[in-house]
C-alpha cells in the first residue's frame, strides 16, 4: 500500500500559508512540518513539528519542502535542501539574481533531485484552457502578446520592487504561451512610494522567434487587473485571470484556423466568450508536484524555466537603468524530465510506485 509524501513549509507569510492549507487538503501528502521565525506563525500550526529556520527541518525524513521565505534568502534555504536531498517547490521569483538562480539550478540538477517553482499564474484555469487551444492550433500563429498586471500597494512585499514581485508572471507567462524565449527587452520605469524599488514598469520584449511583447505592472492601482492579450491569426484572444474568463473576438477573414498560408487579413466576427473552472493554483502546483515525485504525468515549472524568468526581469531592470535595449541570457531549455533517480532518495518503505 502507498504512504504519502513528507512535506514541509518554510515561510509562513500569506504564500507560505496558502501553501499550508493546500497540503493539509491534499491526497498522498502529509504536511509535518513548519518553519518561520515568528513564534506566533508556527504557533497557528500546533499539531506539527515546528522550527525557525531550515536547519531545524533537515533531520526530518522529508520528502519535499516548500520554500515561501523572502526572496534573498530562497539561495540559502534551497542550497542547504539540496545538500540534504530534499527535493523542494520553491516560490517565485526563483531568487534575486539569476547568479543564485543558476546556482539553485545547479545544486538540485547534481543531486538529481525534483525541483520547480510556483509560478501560479500557469495554474490558473483560464490560462490553462488558453493553451490548451492554443497547442491545438485552434487560434493559428501568435502575431503579439501583450499583459496588464496591475495591484493595490502591498505593504506586506518590502524586499523587491514591481517587476521581480509580480512582473515575473508575465515574463513566464510570454514564453509559455508563445513557446519563444525572450532574447531582448527595452523598458522604462518609476519609483512613486519613496522605497528603493520600482512601483510601475513597461517594457518591449523581443522574442527568439522574432515576435514581440509588452508588459505593464504597477503596484499603485485601487483594484486588481490581470489580462493577458494575444492577438493571433484567428482573432484577438484575451485573459481576464481574475474573472477565469477567455474571450475571443473573432476574425472573419480567417479561414481554415492554423492551415492559413501568410497573413490572413482582419475583419470583425462574431465575439464568444467563456468562464473556465478549475483547481485553487496553489493547490494545483502542489498536486502537480507531487505527481512528479510519484512519477506520474505531471507539468511542473522547473528550475530552468525559473532561472529564465528571473533573466528576464533582471534585463528590464538593467534596460530601464541604462536606456537601451537590454540582451536576455540564453539559458539551458527546459525540460520537464523527473530524474530517474529522485525516488530512490527516498526511504524504500515510502517508495510510492
Amino acid at each position: 500500500m502507498s504512504r504519502s509524501l513528507r512535506a514541509a513549509v518554510i515561510g509562513l507569510g500569506w504564500a507560505g500559508t496558502v501553501h499550508a492549507r493546500a497540503l493539509s487538503q491534499m491526497d498522498g501528502v502529509d504536511l509535518v512540518a513548519v518553519a518561520d521565525t515568528d513564534p506566533d506563525r508556527r504557533a497557528a500550526y500546533p499539531a506539527l513539528h515546528q522550527a525557525v529556520d531550515v536547519d531545524g527541518l533537515l533531520a526530518l525524513d522529508l520528502d519535499y519542502c516548500v520554500v515561501a521565505t523572502p526572496t534573498a534568502t530562497h539561495d540559502q534555504v534551497g542550497l542547504a535542501l539540496a545538500a540534504a536531498g530534499i527535493n523542494a517547490l520553491i516560490e517565485k521569483p526563483l531568487a534575486s539574481t539569476l547568479a543564485a538562480s543558476r546556482r539553485l539550478v545547479d545544486a538540485f540538477d547534481q543531486q538529481r533531485l525534483v525541483a520547480a517553482v510556483n509560478h501560479t499564474e500557469r495554474r490558473n484555469p483560464a490560462i490553462g484552457e488558453l493553451v490548451a487551444r492554443l497547442r491545438s492550433g485552434e487560434f493559428g500563429p501568435i502575431y503579439t502578446v501583450a499583459t496588464r498586471r496591475h495591484s493595490p500597494f502591498p505593504d506586506r512585499i518590502r524586499d523587491v520592487g514591481v517587476v521581480s514581485d509580480i512582473g515575473i508572471h508575465d515574463v513566464d507567462l510570454v514564453a509559455y504561451l508563445t513557446g519563444h524565449q525572450i532574447t531582448s527587452v527595452t523598458a522604462h520605469t518609476v519609483r512613486i512610494s519613496g522605497r528603493s524599488h520600482e512601483d510601475l514598469a513597461t517594457a518591449t520584449c523581443v522574442l527568439d522567434g522574432g515576435g514581440l511583447a509588452t508588459i505593464e505592472v504597477s503596484r499603485i492601482a485601487p483594484l486588481k487587473e490581470r489580462l493577458v492579450t494575444l492577438y493571433t491569426a484567428s482573432g484577438r484572444v484575451s485573459v481576464d485571470a481574475i474573472t477565469r474568463t477567455i474571450t475571443h473576438h473573432t476574425n472573419a477573414a480567417h479561414q481554415g484556423i492554423g492551415q492559413s498560408e501568410g497573413f490572413p487579413g482582419m475583419a470583425a466576427g462574431p465575439m464568444i466568450r467563456c468562464r473556465v473552472d478549475g483547481a485553487e493554483p496553489f493547490y494545483a502546483q502542489n498536486e502537480a508536484f507531487r505527481d512528479a515525485l510519484y512519477g506520474r504525468s505531471h507539468d511542473i515549472v522547473t528550475l530552468h524555466e525559473g532561472a529564465a524568468a528571473v533573466a528576464a526581469t533582471e534585463a528590464i531592470l538593467t534596460a530601464a537603468q541604462t536606456g537601451s535595449s537590454t540582451p536576455v541570457p540564453r539559458l539551458q531549455p527546459a525540460g520537464h524530465d523527473v530524474p530517474a533517480t529522485a525516488l530512490a532518495l527516498m526511504p524504500q518503505e515510502r517508495t510510492l510506485l
